[in-house]
């Protein structure tokens, strides 16, 4: 038995070194035109069937007419990443963000992958970054260089521009509808990646870099990971000859107690609040502004991350204890996540008694809901029960998938459902901060927000649209021949308040764009702004 277990995995190992020889093999293999055209094809399928609200920024003899253009142009073999630039195009001119496709890149042994994972942050990683003014700036330095301030200037990275990569890569993405405001915070977000795809993985990169009127260049490594580091450090420690001398002092039972109870609640508070350990910030921060303790800020960076339900509670009931009259809802940069956390924010957010925050999602068909990527968000220990359950899964998804009164199929979710408001529900005033950053659920709990006349917005049109994404679930594919991914979504999901405006964001009440000079002082207009709204009306 042992040795047909030792055969299997020997098996496997042989298997996974080919596939990965395979794989890198394609980057350098030319794609014929038969090829490249049947990708096309089969992408086009691929919209027709299971993306809803298809024509909905773009008409269908307009789609059609670029896919027919696309291919008319393909006239020599092209190895796949030259190919990509033909194609993806093609995918966001449908106008919906989170559509998808991604250049192919070199693939790694499991081996190698583990021994890069060792080695730690990359250089590129070890800076957030923002785009504004057709600029690269650092926003915050995670690096070992302490001389590299927040609001230095990328000039470029081993002689690659970022304005050259915005230029080459543009075309590749789009934001939902028509609006620009998404694209440099979509850039910004692909920046690491883009970066990769030029350059590769590396362990060292020269940053060119301008601070204010001085230039430099900056040689960032990347650092081991701390985990390795700490064994290491272990290692050196516990000599033979100081481990004689180790003592070791003995908790008693009481503080042992202390200590475990300290950790759970610590771990309990991480959890809740969306601890970012490569970042060691929260995902939700609620703080109180200098003008006095009736104004609080809720930062949100996005809605993916923590165990919501606890953390909204802790945070209502405390504006509540503390007779809170401002809140500021800061949902900057928040790129969205999960409706059901919405659903909750919003319970805290409305005087209405009931409410329902979004219409039922609209699919394609009664079995679109199937071509999900059913395993996507299952842990791989857990593949072995989730796969006999399957059957279970599709039969609930199809009768929860019905017609409406225009025979547009619909899926019914949690948060499409009637729910009552929470009992510790804000009722002062609401402030809130969007900008081209903030997408998809951040754009659905905004246009329900919108609703209510007394709430003010402040900063710049959203990137995701008012009436609603195309996102809720994702439909993974490799285009045949290139082996392209794509990755293309099958629910449309909208907030029951809608525009008349079609394709454009959530406006501002009060439109303030940071300048690069903000930035770099690192003032907030914004904050600013809304404080000395508050001000005035006292």
């Amino acid at each position: 038995m042992k040795k047909y277990f030792f055969y299997l995995l020997f098996v496997l190992f042989l298997s996974n070194c080919s596939s990965v020889q395979k794989h890198n093999a394609l980057l350098e293999t030319n794609l014929s035109v038969e090829e490249q055209i049947e990708d096309v094809n089969y992408l086009e399928q691929k919209l027709e069937k299971i993306q809803p609200s298809l024509h909905q920024f773009i008409s269908e003899e307009e789609l059609r007419r670029k896919f027919d253009s696309v291919r008319s142009t393909i006239n020599i073999p092209l190895k796949p990443n030259d190919f990509y630039f033909k194609v993806s195009p093609l995918l966001a001119s449908i106008r919906q963000g989170h559509a998808a496709m991604s250049p192919l890149t070199l693939k790694y042994s499991n081996k190698e992958s583990k021994e890069m994972k060792k080695k730690g942050l990359g250089p590129v990683s070890q800076f957030d970054y923002k785009f504004i003014e057709n600029k690269l700036y650092i926003v915050k330095n995670k690096s070992k260089d302490s001389t590299i301030q927040e609001g230095t200037e990328v000039v470029s990275i081993d002689n690659v521009t970022p304005q050259e990569l915005f230029s080459k890569y543009r075309k590749t993405y789009s934001s939902d509808g028509y609006n620009e405001t998404f694209i440099p915070y979509a850039f910004t977000m692909r920046f690491g990646s883009y970066i990769f795809y030029e350059l590769g993985i590396r362990d060292s990169l020269n940053f060119n870099l301008k601070c204010y009127d001085s230039v430099s260049t900056k040689l960032i490594k990347r650092f081991p990971d701390k985990k390795e580091v700490k064994k290491e450090e272990k290692k050196d420690s516990l000599s033979d000859s100081k481990k004689k001398d180790l003592t070791v002092k003995k908790l008693t039972k009481e503080e042992k107690k202390l200590a475990k109870k300290k950790k759970k609640e610590k771990d309990s508070y991480d959890y809740n609040y969306g601890y970012d350990k490569a970042n060691k910030e929260y995902t939700k921060t609620l703080t109180f502004t200098d003008i006095d303790s009736c104004t609080a800020i809720l930062k949100i960076k996005n809605f993916s991350k923590g165990g919501y339900k606890e953390a909204y509670e802790e945070v209502f009931e405390l504006l509540k204890k503390t007779n809170t009259k401002n809140l500021v809802l800061d949902l900057r940069g928040n790129p969205g996540g999960r409706l059901n956390e919405i659903h909750e924010l919003y319970s805290y957010l409305t005087v209405d008694s009931t409410f329902q925050l979004i219409e039922a999602a609209k699919v394609t068909s009664k079995t679109s809901l199937l071509q999900a990527d059913y395993l996507s968000s299952i842990p791989k220990s857990l593949y072995i029960l989730a796969i006999p359950t399957y059957p279970v899964y599709a039969g609930v998804l199809m009768l929860k998938t019905r017609k409406d009164e225009n025979g547009d199929y619909r899926f019914r979710m949690k948060s499409s459902k009637e729910k009552p408001h929470n009992a510790d529900y804000f009722d002062g005033k609401i402030y809130v901060l969007i900008n081209g950053g903030s997408f998809s659920a951040a754009c659905i709990i905004s246009s329900k927000l919108k609703e209510n006349p007394e709430i003010t917005f402040v900063g710049e049109e959203t990137g995701g649209a008012f009436n609603g994404t195309v996102a809720g679930r994702t439909s993974s594919y490799e285009l045949p021949n290139s082996k392209l991914r794509t990755r293309l979504w099958i629910m449309d999901i909208a907030a029951t308040n809608k525009t008349v405006e079609e394709g454009r964001g959530i406006f501002p009440d009060k439109e303030i764009i940071p300048s690069v000079d903000d930035l770099l002082s690192g003032a907030d207009p914004e904050i600013e702004w809304i404080k000395l709204d508050i001000e005035s009306k006292k």
